[in-house]
């Protein structure tokens, strides 16, 4: 079966900061890719993936422009669309650094009713509400 959700963009006010953010909070990999044109804005930073994980990217860039022209903003969010990261072990060592790197606890672990496993919700450092999963 495949997944419901394809991909992610986490729009950042400042990149380098939520770079920092996800890649401490998350003990992950993001690999930075940077425009072509040696435009400053626009670099992206690539959640590192497994084979058939869902991918995702903190987003520089206010805006995007596609081909056709159309354009779409980019803003960090407190309310609205929320995406679930899933976290390699301890959820509770992973909400520990989230408050010592500039991010906010909204909900602490509580665990997933019928589900198994645990999750807790954050805003990170750029403002984006974000929910937390794991099977700890």
């Amino acid at each position: 079966m495949t997944h419901v959700l394809n991909w992610f963009e986490l729009p950042s006010t400042d990149f380098d900061r939520a770079i920092d953010f996800y890649s401490i909070v998350l003990e992950r990999d993001i690999e930075v890719h940077s425009p072509e044109d040696d435009d400053p804005a626009g670099r992206a930073g690539m959640f590192d993936t497994e084979d058939g994980e869902v991918g995702g990217m903190i987003v520089e860039a206010d805006e995007y422009t596609t081909e056709s022209g159309d354009t779409i903003g980019y803003h960090p969010m407190d309310d609205g669309l929320m995406i679930y990261l899933t976290v390699d072990g301890d959820l509770d060592d992973v909400v520990a650094r989230v408050e010592s790197n500039g991010g906010e606890t909204l909900i602490p672990k509580e665990p997933i009713p019928e589900m198994g496993g645990n999750y807790a919700v954050i805003t990170d450092s750029e403002g984006n509400r974000v929910g937390l999963v794991s099977e700890d």
